[in-house]
């Protein structure tokens, strides 16, 4: 499986978004975001190995919302 970084928009969304991945079974941390130039919120996001698909159901059924799913290292 791929190593991804789930970009949120506010800190609560990145804990909210680790507990849901770790009550899912899945290894999660929070990782602070490197500036982008982009808006990426807080600086905050989600870094799990997961299948990307299986990413997207768990953020839909907890209703987390997220600015963007990006392979590690992109």
């Amino acid at each position: 499986m791929q190593r991804y970084f789930i970009i949120t928009g506010t800190i609560t969304y990145a804990i909210k978004c680790r507990d849901a991945l770790r009550l899912n079974g899945y290894k999660a941390e929070l990782k602070r975001t490197v500036n982008t130039g982009g808006n990426v919120g807080c600086g905050y996001g989600v870094v799990t190995v997961c299948n990307i698909e299986e990413i997207k159901k768990i953020m839909s059924e907890y209703a987390i919302r997220y600015l963007q799913i990006k392979r590690e290292g992109e």
